[in-house]
C-alpha cells in the first residue's frame, strides 16, 4: 500500500514533547524493510528530509490567518494549511494515512489511523493552556470528530485508551495500545560538558527537571520543595530547562520572593547534547507533572542512568512499573522524602536495573513491527475497494 505519515509543524532543532516521537518515527520506519510505500507529510520553513527509494517527503505549506490564539498568555495569528491535506492525499494516490498528531483542520475522507498520548484538555480544563472557553469548545469539538472517524487510535497505555474511550466514546476495538519508545536521539548524542561549567554544575548535586513552562508542568512544586531542602540543608540545586510557555516570569517571581536564586537553575531551551550530559550527570530526574499518562523525559533519563522519580498517576505508574519512584505531585515534602530515599544505593540500584529491563522493551523498532503489522492486516479490509479510485457517496 501507499501509505501517508502526517508528521505535523517540524520545528528543529527545538523538537520536543510529540515532535520527539515523530522524528524517532521516520528515522526507523525509512530503514525498515516492507513491500509499503511511505509519503511523509510535514510543515515547515525548508525541506528537511531527503526522498529515497521507498520514501517521499511533501513540504506543506501555512499563511497566516488572524484568530484567536489558543495561547493564553500572547495574542498571535493562528497558522492554518493554504491547500487542502485532503484533496493532496487522493492527489497521490494514497491508501491509509497515519497521523503521529491530530490533524483537526479538516475532514480526511480516505481511511486514517491516528496517535494520541493523552487527553489532558478534557481532564484538566482549569489550566490556562487548556481553558480558553471559545478556542476549547472548537478544537474538542474537531477532536471529537477526527477520533470518532479514525480507523483505529494508536495510544501508550491503557489508562489512555480508558480516558479515550470515556471522553470521546470511541469502541474499545478501535483503540490499539503500543507502548511509548525511547527516542532514537538518545542513542546517537554525543555529550556535552560546557553546560555543566557554564552553570556551575557538578555530578550529582542537582535534580533535573526539563519540561516547557506550561502551568500543568506544575514546577512551583519543585521551588517549594527547593525551599525544604534548604531549610533542611540539603545540598541540591532544582534545574529546569525548556521553552517559556507563559508561566516562567511567575515562577522567576517565586523563587526571588523566596529567596531561592542560588537553589533553583532556570535555562532556557538546551540541545540534545547538552541534555544528555544533564541527565547523566543529575542525581535524579523529578517530574511532578499533573498531566499524564505517558512520560517520554522518564525513558529518556532511565536511558542515561538517571533515577527517575515521577508523580503517581495511574498512567506513569502503568508505564514506568518499579523503575521508578512515585510522588504526591501536590505535596512538596513527599518531593524531598523521595529525593533523600535515593540515597540508599540498594533502593536506586534496583531503579536502575528495572529501567534496563524496561528500555529493551520500549524501542522504535518494536513500535514499527506493531505499527506495520497493523497496516499489513488493515490491507485485507482496504482491498474492498479501489487503491486507485476516490469514491463519492451517493
Amino acid at each position: 500500500m501507499r501509505i501517508g505519515i502526517y508528521l505535523g509543524d517540524i520545528k528543529r532543532p527545538q523538537s520536543v514533547g510529540d515532535l520527539t516521537f515523530e522524528l524517532s518515527f521516520v528515522d526507523e520506519i525509512l530503514k525498515y524493510e516492507t513491500n509499503h510505500e511511505f509519503v511523509f507529510y510535514y510543515f515547515g520553513k525548508a525541506n528537511l528530509f531527503k526522498n529515497q527509494e521507498n520514501a517521499r517527503f511533501v513540504n506543506l505549506k501555512y499563511y497566516k490567518k488572524p484568530q484567536v490564539s489558543i495561547h493564553p498568555f500572547k495574542v498571535k495569528f493562528y497558522k492554518t494549511p493554504i491547500t487542502s491535506l485532503n484533496h493532496r492525499l487522493k492527489k497521490d494516490n494514497i491508501n491509509v494515512v497515519y497521523f503521529l498528531t491530530p490533524y483537526l483542520f479538516e475532514h480526511i475522507e480516505i481511511p486514517y489511523f491516528a496517535a494520541i498520548r493523552d487527553v489532558a484538555h478534557r481532564i484538566l480544563p482549569h489550566f490556562p493552556e487548556f481553558s480558553a472557553t471559545n478556542i476549547f469548545e472548537k478544537m474538542d469539538k474537531k477532536l471529537n470528530l477526527f477520533l470518532t472517524g479514525a480507523t483505529r487510535i494508536l495510544t501508550c497505555n491503557q489508562v489512555a485508551k480508558d480516558d479515550i474511550k470515556m471522553l470521546y466514546d470511541v469502541i474499545d476495538e478501535n483503540i490499539e495500545v503500543i507502548k511509548l519508545p525511547t527516542p532514537n536521539w538518545v542513542e546517537k548524542t554525543n555529550e556535552n560538558e560546557t553546560i555543566l561549567k557554564w552553570n556551575n554544575l557538578t555530578k550529582n548535586n542537582y535534580i533535573l527537571y526539563p519540561a516547557q513552562f506550561w502551568t500543568h508542568k506544575n514546577h512551583i512544586r519543585l521551588i517549594l520543595a527547593a525551599q525544604i531542602m534548604k531549610e533542611q540543608n540539603i545540598n541540591l540545586k532544582v534545574v529546569f530547562c525548556g521553552i517559556d510557555k507563559g508561566n516562567k516570569t511567575y515562577l522567576q517571581k517565586q523563587v526571588e520572593e523566596l529567596d531561592l536564586k542560588n537553589e533553583i537553575l532556570f535555562l532556557d531551551y538546551v540541545s540534545q547534547k547538552e541534555l544528555a550530559t544533564l541527565y547523566k550527570n543529575a542525581y535524579a530526574l523529578v517530574y511532578p507533572c499533573l498531566a499524564g499518562p505517558d512520560s517520554m523525559v522518564a525513558m529518556e533519563a532511565l536511558y542515561f542512568n538517571c533515577p527517575v522519580i515521577i508523580s503517581n498517576h495511574l498512567g506513569y505508574i502503568n508505564q514506568l512499573k518499579n523503575s521508578a519512584l512515585y510522588i504526591n505531585p501536590l505535596d512538596e515534602a513527599d518531593i524531598v522524602e523521595k529525593i533523600q530515599k535515593l540515597n540508599d544505593i540498594a533502593i536506586k540500584d534496583d531503579i536502575l536495573s528495572n529501567g534496563k529491563l524496561l528500555l529493551k522493551e520500549s524501542t522504535t523498532k518494536n513500535y514499527i513491527d506493531k505499527f506495520i503489522n497493523m497496516m499489513d492486516s488493515f490491507y485485507l479490509t482496504r482491498l474492498c475497494w479501489s487503491l486507485e479510485e476516490s469514491y463519492r457517496s451517493k
